[in-house]
């Protein structure tokens, strides 16, 4: 399917071409965001403090909704997904929305997801801003929720552990509990989620429980 990608939020004018060793990131976050959370945004800024803090260049942030084939329970229609996300990253300089995951025919693996996106940009933008050899594939980890040693978890897994060197792991100086299961508690038992979630995505959550 031919789906523009979205480069409005895209810091462009960050790109120096001259400098022949600046590394430029652009962060990707796949996920169901049903609904999108505080959290997920704050994902997306602790990633790029650290790498910016280790000189990489983040330049724009991506939200990849699930497709509605992953027919997880509880998963609302991607067309409201991506409404939601657009609405949840408004405020937000850096992070935009990509729905081409969301508006396939099927579901497919994360890592296709991700040489998919870095294919458009390089066709896209780095023949025209920067040298392709810049762009670096990272994955950036958050410590989870619940205390997991991530740093066990990638020991233990030889994929993870062959590719160490790419893995970045984040320490949250502000432990975040909300997650879009606990919001969507929360509306099952007539709760508030003010503060929980942009105010946008709330006003639109209402509006589709009300039709």
């Amino acid at each position: 399917m031919d789906i523009p990608l979205p480069l409005s939020k895209l810091a462009l004018h960050l790109v120096n071409r001259d400098d022949k060793d600046k590394k430029y990131v652009v962060l990707v976050a796949t996920g169901s965001f049903n609904p999108p959370t505080y959290m997920h945004l704050r994902m997306f800024e602790l990633a790029r403090d650290a790498l910016n803090s280790e000189g990489f260049c983040v330049i724009g942030g991506y939200m990849s909704p699930v497709n509605d084939a992953y027919n997880k329970k509880g998963l609302i229609s991607a067309e409201h997904r991506i409404q939601l996300c657009d609405l949840a990253c408004q405020s937000s300089e850096f992070i935009t929305v990509d729905p081409w995951e969301n508006l396939l025919s099927a579901c497919l693996c994360v890592a296709l997801i991700y040489s998919t996106l870095l294919a458009l940009l390089e066709f896209g933008l780095l023949n025209r801003y920067v040298c392709q050899r810049h762009m670096q594939r990272l994955w950036c980890g958050l410590h989870p929720q619940g205390g997991q040693d991530l740093d066990k978890i990638i020991s233990n897994d030889e994929i993870l552990k062959e590719n160490r060197g790419n893995i970045r792991i984040v320490d949250e100086l502000v432990p975040n509990q909300i997650s879009s299961t606990r919001i969507r508690d929360c509306i099952s038992r007539g709760l508030s989620i003010k503060y929980l979630t942009a105010d946008e995505v709330i006003d639109y959550i209402r509006d589709i429980i009300s039709t």
